[in-house]
């Protein structure tokens, strides 16, 4: 009901000229669909990903819509039904650190550059944050660059 007052109420205003649609625009953008029904927890395969074109009305003219596709080796985070998009967060690359496995830690500026050993404290896929307990009492925190390794802050 309550759905249904808001549309009756942003009709009215566009009615009235209270809201404007100008900067809209149409776009064809080309999403990643699910060709089957997956499970959480499943690594994707090539036959698991359809694509297909649909036309949205985008009216943000500074910022481009998100169009990452889904690609083999990612996984899913949650059940997903048969042509459901395929987008973060429900699917995302595949973790290159592992929680409580042994990463080296890299800090660089410039020529300087520390190296150190520790234990990732969380799952991480390329880019995502992770947190590397050096001892007991120190943690420091980083950015998954790669295979066990974490790139300092």
């Amino acid at each position: 009901m309550k759905l249904v007052f808001m549309r009756l109420l942003v009709s009215l205003f566009m009615l009235a000229g209270a809201v404007s649609v100008l900067g809209a625009q149409e776009r064809t953008i080309t999403v990643s669909v699910a060709a089957r029904a997956l499970a959480r927890g499943e690594t994707l395969q090539a036959g698991d990903i359809a694509t297909m074109d649909t036309t949205i009305v985008w009216r943000w003219n500074s910022i481009a819509p998100d169009t990452t596709r889904a690609l083999p080796g990612w996984v899913t985070r949650r059940n997903i039904a048969l042509g459901e998009v395929l987008r973060a967060p429900a699917v995302m690359p595949p973790p290159v650190i592992t929680s409580g496995t042994r990463v080296t830690a890299i800090w660089q500026d410039g020529p300087l550059r520390v190296v150190v050993t520790g234990i990732a404290t969380n799952t991480a896929a390329i880019g995502a944050p992770v947190g590397v307990r050096i001892d007991p009492t120190r943690r420091l925190d980083g950015i998954a660059a790669g295979p066990n390794t974490v790139r300092l802050r």
